[in-house]
């Protein structure tokens, strides 16, 4: 017999507001046709699953959440529209919660993602990190005989909403 899977609670700081949403929606839209991608459903779902979340999703989870609104996906097209929007540089990989998550941040770095990951809730917050942080960074890498390619911040911690349980 199969297991339902039970849901997770859905915190308040796990969902982007509707104008965060919106925004990164047109953001997506504009910047895949202006790659010369096609605008289609399956695409638009996926890319308003990861609008509305403040969590970094898995493939599976925005599967599940397409699915479970009455729309039709199946996980391998789920992948395929994540690798477009990540060559696009529309989403990052958050490696430590292995999900992606909507880049929110105007003019971001392709090559740099920082985040604010919550280990109780796993809210996400993007982070901008001074120049003089990631130079220092590549400096020390450099000394170490090391080129940086990408440089991927992920830093754990909780949330304000979540210091706020007991």
């Amino acid at each position: 017999m199969k297991e339902r899977r039970t849901r997770e609670p859905q915190l308040a700081c796990n969902h982007a507001s509707p104008e965060e949403a919106r925004s990164f929606e047109e953001l997506a839209l504009k910047e895949l046709r202006e790659a010369g991608y096609r605008i289609t459903m399956p695409r638009v779902q996926v890319i308003r699953a990861l609008g509305e979340s403040n969590k970094a999703l898995s493939a599976y989870a925005i599967h599940e959440r397409i699915i479970s609104t009455g729309g039709k996906i199946d996980v391998v097209s789920v992948y395929r529209i994540l690798a477009t929007l990540q060559e696009v540089g529309l989403i990052h990989h958050i490696g430590v919660v292995d999900g992606y998550f909507a880049c929110r941040q105007a003019g971001a770095d392709r090559d740099r993602s920082e985040h604010l990951i919550c280990e109780s809730c796993g809210c996400v917050t993007e982070l901008s990190l001074p120049t003089s942080i990631v130079a220092t960074t590549e400096e020390q890498a450099q000394k170490a005989g090391f080129k940086v390619t990408n440089l991927k911040v992920e830093i754990l911690g909780k949330c304000t909403h979540c210091q706020g349980k007991a």
